[in-house]
């Protein structure tokens, strides 16, 4: 009795000694991104636009629909690859931008009254000009990591960002500018912050225990080298 009783008393205090070490290794990324004004939407114009005779009504652009946080490491990930929607209705995208793993496919649904021509201008070979009729769905996949901003020949403010990672740790801007990254793990990370078709800014990061939290200020001549 006393052998099995050691043995249970070393069992259970090697695995509280084990719960702390599992708990840090989900820390939570969290914070603001300030965005400038000339950021802040992607749209400058609202109203009508006119096809054929006619017009069709524009909905206003989300002030940070586009904007996503994105963290590289600290350790190596892998993003399994899925479908992600996008609807085009009232000629804006939603969502506007989007990030899936390599492999990952993006299904654009037309919900607009008239027809779309979306490709990647100049890749041809990562996505090429296709005809997307009214209430017709195009699945394209994206095999190879990158950032590749998918546009419509006819409707030139229809834009649509799509963000190639295997990092599992991403989140959409909310219109506060709020953001959280779950179940990251602890170490040195990159992060990045994408708007209005590019990287707008990129610092480096220490992932502790406690998590992190920050606030990120953007400028409005932003460069990914500059933090």
């Amino acid at each position: 009795m006393t052998r099995y009783s050691s043995l249970s008393t070393l069992l259970f205090s090697s695995l509280v000694a084990l719960v702390p070490s599992l708990a840090a290794a989900a820390a939570v990324v969290h914070g603001t991104v300030v965005l400038p004004d000339d950021l802040k939407s992607g749209r400058h114009f609202l109203g009508h636009w006119r096809v054929e005779n006619t017009s069709v009504p524009v909905q206003p652009s989300p002030s940070r629909g586009d904007t996503v946080v994105v963290l590289l490491g600290p350790k190596p990930q892998v993003l399994s690859p899925k479908n992600t929607p996008v609807e085009i209705t009232g000629m804006q995208a939603n969502p506007a931008t989007v990030v899936v793993g390599e492999g990952g496919v993006v299904e654009f649904r037309n919900s607009d009254k008239v027809s779309h021509d979306f490709s990647v201008p100049g890749r041809p070979d990562i996505m090429p000009s296709e005809r997307l009729s009214p209430g017709t769905v195009r699945k394209q996949r994206f095999g190879i990591s990158g950032e590749y901003v998918v546009r419509c020949t006819e409707y030139p403010h229809v834009v649509v960002s799509v963000i190639v990672t295997s990092s599992p740790f991403f989140a959409a801007v909310d219109e506060k500018g709020g953001f959280k990254l779950l179940d990251v793990p602890e170490g040195p990370a990159t992060l990045k912050v994408w708007s209005n078709g590019r990287w707008v800014h990129e610092q480096a990061v220490e992932v502790t225990p406690k998590g992190v939290d920050l606030t990120i200020k953007v400028s409005s001549t932003a460069n990914p080298t500059e933090q």
